[in-house]
């Protein structure tokens, strides 16, 4: 059964060294880079490609180690960078001016990438990890993978299901077959082990650095950080941000709260 009702992206596979990194294309216009989280995929952002691409061209990779991309190197963000960068230039050439928004660990990875190429207009982070600061889990995520090396599907997502709820989403009954899906899908395929990079900082010291707009959004209850704190901490350091936090969602803010989310994204890009 498709769970996603969507039309479909074309899909690019960009040669890089003895691999590929694969990206999602939506729409036409200006370009627009989407990010997604650690153990994720493009598909965090099913939810935000299309509604962005009837402005925008929207552009979304696998990260290297992640989804259909190859993975390179000895798990660092240099070596994530590399062929991120190389495969952007790729579809779109090279000092050609592009938006830039990251989810996650993907809002890491988007200031690493927009002071390593001052191509980017505008950069909009959500849920941003590494910031070194306090996180409130709701408890100890759940080793999957005995559940799928037995290939016990309904013991799976019941885990996944659960991890959902520990980590991404605020309420259980957000957690729909879509979720599960995505979810599921990303952990199998993740190869690239991004939770100690996210843990151990370099966030501030990165946006130090960045001086073009700016936008933060975070789910009131993102598991990740105290939003109303590392917000404060952030517009200190980036007096130039626009702060943003959405009332009753999770972490994976884009997806519970898609239409909000959206419409914020819209109005800020365009001005």
């Amino acid at each position: 059964m498709n769970l996603i009702s969507h039309s479909s992206p074309q899909h690019h596979f960009i040669p890089y060294l003895d691999g590929v990194v694969h990206w999602q294309e939506w729409g036409q216009g200006q370009p627009l880079v989407l990010l997604h989280g650690g153990h994720g995929s493009a598909d965090h952002w099913i939810k935000n490609s299309q509604e962005l691409a009837k402005q925008y061209r929207v552009l979304v990779p696998d990260m290297p180690g992640f989804g259909q991309s190859g993975v390179w190197g000895s798990n660092t963000i240099e070596d994530l960078l590399a062929p991120l960068k190389s495969s952007l230039e790729n579809l779109i050439g090279q000092n050609i001016p592009f938006y830039l928004i990251g989810f996650s660990f993907g809002s890491l990875i988007a200031v690493h990438l927009a002071n390593a190429n001052q191509s980017v207009k505008k950069m909009a982070l959500l849920g941003p990890v590494g910031h070194g600061g306090v996180r409130r889990p709701k408890g100890e995520i759940i080793n999957w993978k005995p559940a799928y090396k037995s290939g016990d599907q309904a013991e799976l997502n019941r885990i996944m299901r659960a991890n959902l709820a520990l980590h991404m989403l605020s309420m259980d009954e957000r957690i729909d077959d879509l979720a599960l899906k995505i979810h599921t899908d990303a952990c199998i395929a993740t190869r690239f082990r991004s939770r100690d990079i996210s843990r151990a900082g370099g966030m501030q010291d990165q946006l130090s650095q960045y001086k073009g707009d700016l936008l933060f959004i975070w789910g009131e209850h993102d598991v990740t950080s105290f939003p109303e704190l590392i917000s404060k901490e952030l517009s200190h350091l980036c007096p130039q941000a626009l702060i943003k936090i959405i009332p009753d969602a999770g972490h994976w803010v884009q997806y519970e709260a898609a239409s909000e989310v959206n419409s914020i994204l819209i109005e800020w890009l365009s001005h």
